[in-house]
């Protein structure tokens, strides 16, 4: 038995999303491991700074491998039964290999069976792969670490309403960022039609969407889509890949009002009542407008709005938009 099996459980296929479905190898790799030495059961776990990170496990559910004393076994040894620190008294055959992942952590894995014991060229076969366990799981861990911060780049961008599109010369869509998919219906003034064709609800920012293609090459070219909600598109020709593309980058402002009000209470130190005139007045509500939106008299929301002043450190409502407009409120 070789390595491949290890190196596959590596090399994850997608540069997007965290542990996604479809996306964790090491599952198939016992499976393959469990068919070769003829294991009803095997167990792999992952453990970062003394700590078990995450457990995979395939098969029947023997005798429980969490009593087993993973910080006493030797490294690269394969161990059975009968000499496993912490299973003096395991019911059936097993087979367990430790090795290092990088220079704080290790792995273990665990093979059972019911009857009869493994075979001497089974130990040997677990021990070959040693070599190679080691490099494959601090692969995948890696690889984990880059999607997860790849998954925060994208929330962060989407909570600001900042989202990509790859365009052709032509205007077609050959590319975009999965959130914006996600959020296209909900985009009045947007549609995305079959083919990667865009479609404006304005004949006039269809014209404008048009003459920004032509001129991108020369320089950003932005594209108002829409003022209410406002949505605005700034298409660039740049480096991607190797090779020169238009890039469309959209920015979706977003509705204060959106934001949970027990969130922007917490944040900023406000009642509800307080929270609510805050997200009305950032989204461009007059103090009269926001009074009958709440149903409050004119009086009401003035005498709010300057208990807010107080609280917020600002002398009015420009101050108000600026601490809202500038806080990582937004940022879920």
């Amino acid at each position: 038995m070789g390595s491949p099996g290890a190196g596959a459980a590596a090399a994850e296929s997608g540069p997007d999303g965290p542990a996604e479905a479809g996306t964790d190898r090491w599952p198939a790799f016992l499976d393959c491991l469990a068919g070769a030495l003829g294991a009803e059961s095997a167990s792999l776990h992952l453990v970062l700074q003394g700590r078990v990170a995450q457990v995979w496990h395939r098969g029947l559910a023997l005798s429980d491998p969490e009593r087993t004393n993973f910080e006493r076994m030797r490294r690269d040894r394969v161990y059975s039964q009968v000499d496993l620190p912490g299973t003096e008294a395991f019911g059936q055959p097993l087979r367990a290999l430790r090795w290092a992942v990088g220079s704080q952590g290790y792995g273990v894995v665990i093979l059972q069976r019911q009857a009869p014991d493994f075979r001497a060229a089974d130990a040997a076969q677990l021990s070959r792969l040693a070599p190679y366990l080691g490099p494959a799981m601090a692969g995948w861990q890696a690889l984990e670490q880059d999607r997860a911060r790849a998954a925060l780049d994208r929330r962060l961008a989407a909570d600001l309403g900042g989202f990509w599109l790859l365009l052709t010369a032509s205007g077609r869509v050959s590319d975009m960022a999965p959130a914006l998919r996600a959020r296209l219906a909900d985009i009045p003034a947007l549609r995305l039609q079959p083919g990667g064709w865009l479609e404006f609800s304005d004949p006039a920012t269809a014209q404008d969407f048009r003459q920004a293609l032509a001129a991108a090459r020369s320089g950003p070219c932005p594209v108002e889509l829409s003022q209410a909600p406002p949505l605005q598109l700034v298409i660039s020709a740049e480096s991607f890949a190797g090779q020169e593309v238009l890039v469309g980058y959209l920015r979706q402002g977003p509705h204060a009002r959106a934001l949970p009000v027990e969130r922007v209470a917490e944040h900023f130190g406000l009642s509800r009542s307080e929270a609510r005139l805050v997200l009305l007045l950032c989204d461009g509500f007059s103090l009269q407008d926001a009074a009958q939106e709440l149903g409050w008299t004119r009086e009401t929301a003035r005498s709010c709005s300057k208990q807010i002043f107080a609280r917020m450190g600002v002398s009015g409502q420009p101050g108000v938009l600026r601490r809202v407009l500038g806080s990582a409120v937004w940022l879920g």
